[in-house]
């Protein structure tokens, strides 16, 4: 149910059976990293697929990402296609001819401050210990020694997105996503509530994306945004 195991991806973004609709986030605490983030909506519905197909098919059973493949999950949303751009990335070479995502936009937030999170960084000692015949090694002076390392966070009251999809399916897995941005096990981003309501607007918004460019700076083009294999030349001016 939540995986897509190669199938051909056609357009469907005009299909009337899609809802356009209007998520938003309701947020307890600061999200780091995101002081300058796209964050599309398909980041955190991905991350909710993958908790629950874990939940129904047990832990790792899902092959490992590699450096040119990652899953994409079977969300509940339109897709659109575009004609790739006429240099995308090696890893992405299977899309030269058409390139695919998920009808959803990037996320929309008033910041209403700046505010900065510090994280532990523990020295990589078993990594050190290959490297000496030294029985000891000291990790409590000198630039390798444990710190904390800051990281940008911002504060806003909601995020809002605009997708075509399936209401109820979007719910029932964003219910399971309780944090945004990164460091979330340190309780970073966590989300108060969700809330998916029907918005005729969100037809058009839900374009407020990056899109194929080919005079673009490489970005990612869905979700997993991080990997190689989703970079390409995208215009940013869909996120003005």
């Amino acid at each position: 149910m939540f995986r897509l195991d190669g199938a051909a991806v056609t357009d469907t973004s005009g299909d009337g059976g899609w809802e356009p609709l209007r998520i938003t986030a309701m947020m307890a605490e600061p999200i780091a990293g995101w002081d300058a983030h796209g964050g599309h909506l398909d980041g955190p519905l991905s991350w909710g697929a993958f908790l629950a197909y874990e939940a129904t098919h047990g832990r790792h059973s899902l092959p490992a990402m590699g450096p040119d493949s990652a899953v994409d999950f079977a969300l509940p949303l339109a897709t659109w296609t575009r004609p790739a751009p006429d240099s995308v990335h090696p890893l992405a070479i299977n899309a030269a001819e058409e390139v695919w995502g998920w009808a959803c936009s990037a996320a929309r937030y008033e910041t209403t401050a700046m505010t900065k999170i510090e994280v532990r960084r523990k020295p990589a000692a078993e990594a050190m210990a290959r490297w000496t015949k030294d029985r000891k090694h000291h990790i409590a002076t000198g630039p390798l020694k444990a710190r904390d390392g800051v990281v940008p966070a911002i504060v806003t009251p909601e995020i809002v997105w605009w997708a075509l999809g399936a209401p109820d399916m979007i719910r029932d897995i964003l219910a399971r996503v309780t944090h945004l941005g990164r460091h979330t096990r340190h309780g970073h981003g966590r989300v108060l509530s969700w809330d998916v309501t029907v918005d005729e607007a969100a037809r058009e918004r839900w374009q407020r994306r990056v899109w194929p460019d080919p005079a673009g700076a490489s970005e990612g083009i869905r979700a997993p945004y991080h990997h190689p294999s989703r970079k390409m030349p995208c215009s940013s001016t869909a996120l003005d």
